[in-house]
């Protein structure tokens, strides 16, 4: 074999057995999020445990198509011929030049972010740290400089929103009486319009027992980290009758993410996908609550931090992360 195909292989063990430490801490009760508060509080990093560690297969097969190339350019430029001996030269000329090629800032990152792992998995875990940094902020640069393809993040007009969830319900009741079984893909659409929720925690993660009190529903993220939000009382009544008429989870969460895209295109707007509905809350969120203080007396500039922090934190993320405002946000705010 090799030393370029040896290296694949060792590649692949190490993603692998990374995936499998996963499983062994969540059978033990581990949850993403505690992960993450054992991070802040050992090393002041949220990240410092995460890094050794995979959670989901789509990331490892991911991760391992990117770190393949990698290691293919790493061998073929700097004659590499053990994992272990990747470095962050190695790594910076990797990135620089996916950069002089334009690739889209999407691919830069999630390329920086396979890195990382990799010099985890090989001991060296703060220069890959500091190295996803480094190119995170290089990137920023590049993208508002205009140099490189951000992120399309489009967000659908409130006008397109309630247009496709009326198409949604139409396509709804058509499905019962066709079928003889129930649908409710255009109330999973209300929720994610009412809570910001990512369509994981409405369809999959939904069931009776996330019904509280006071119309009040209990919202399961990442991690299992749980966020319980007062809903409109017709909402919660809907939601309440058809869980208590079938049990189970609210809805299948790869139909209802296909059905969306079709209603949006059948309401006039463009495909963003279910996270497009998290954007739109997110910032109805945070206008109401900027508005709202400001209309308490609170001055502008107090009103826009406080809304923000308040709106990332009701997206399930801590209350101080400027990137997250500004993916969600971005001019909004």
């Amino acid at each position: 074999m090799s030393s370029l195909s040896q290296m694949k292989v060792d590649l692949h063990d190490r993603l692998w057995n990374a995936q499998q430490r996963w499983f062994a801490m969540r059978a033990e009760g581990w949850t993403k999020h505690e992960v993450k508060m054992a991070g802040v509080k050992e090393a002041n990093d949220q990240n410092y445990h995460m890094r050794p560690i995979l959670f989901a297969g789509r990331s490892r097969v991911t991760y391992e198509h990117i770190l393949k190339s990698f290691l293919d350019f790493a061998h073929a430029k700097f004659s590499v011929e053990r994992l272990d001996d990747i470095d962050t030269k190695h790594a910076k000329a990797f990135l620089d030049d996916g950069i002089q090629r334009g690739l889209a800032a999407k691919t830069l990152n999630t390329q920086r972010s396979a890195l990382a792992k990799a010099f985890a998995l090989v001991g060296k875990t703060s220069s890959g740290a500091a190295l996803s940094r480094k190119y995170g902020q290089k990137i920023r640069d590049l993208v508002a400089a205009g140099c490189l393809d951000g992120p399309e993040r489009a967000t659908p007009s409130p006008e397109v929103v309630q247009r496709a969830i009326n198409i949604l319900r139409g396509w709804d009741l058509r499905h019962q009486e066709r079928t003889g079984r129930p649908r409710v893909y255009h109330l999973v659409a209300r929720l994610q319009v009412e809570t910001a929720a990512r369509s994981v925690s409405s369809t999959t993660r939904l069931r009776l027992e996330s019904l509280k009190e006071g119309n009040a529903i209990e919202i399961v993220g990442k991690g299992g980290n749980a966020l319980r939000l007062v809903i409109p009382p017709d909402l919660y009544v809907a939601i309440q009758q058809f869980l208590s008429q079938k049990p189970g989870i609210l809805a299948d969460r790869d139909g209802y993410r296909t059905a969306w895209r079709r209603a949006v295109l059948a309401a006039g707007g463009r495909v963003t996908g279910t996270h497009g509905l998290r954007r739109r809350s997110a910032q109805d969120f945070y206008g109401a609550e900027y508005h709202r203080r400001l209309a308490a007396g609170t001055s502008p500039t107090d009103a826009r931090r406080e809304a923000r922090a308040d709106t990332v934190e009701r997206l399930g993320h801590g209350r101080d992360r400027v990137d997250q405002a500004a993916c969600y946000l971005g001019d909004a705010a």
